[in-house]
């Protein structure tokens, strides 16, 4: 299996991202502040989630964003 196809690299990316919040921040998994309505980590999430959105199918369309790579300040 190639490490360039998109599924290596989405999971790469996945991998890194666990074990920077495990690193930075382990109790984010278990405070779920991101459901508290009208919060900024609510806010954060959904951006996050949409921007993670945008990247999978930038990369299912053959369109790579630069600069993407490893784990997101």
């Amino acid at each position: 299996m190639s490490e360039s196809n998109p599924l290596s690299l989405l999971r790469r990316r996945r991998d890194g991202i666990r074990e920077w919040l495990d690193d930075e921040a382990p109790y984010a998994d278990t405070d779920q502040r991101h459901l508290d309505v009208d919060t900024p980590e609510r806010a954060y999430w959904h951006h996050g989630y949409q921007a993670a959105l945008s990247d999978v199918l930038a990369m299912l369309s053959a369109e790579r964003i630069y600069g993407s790579e490893g784990i997101p300040n």
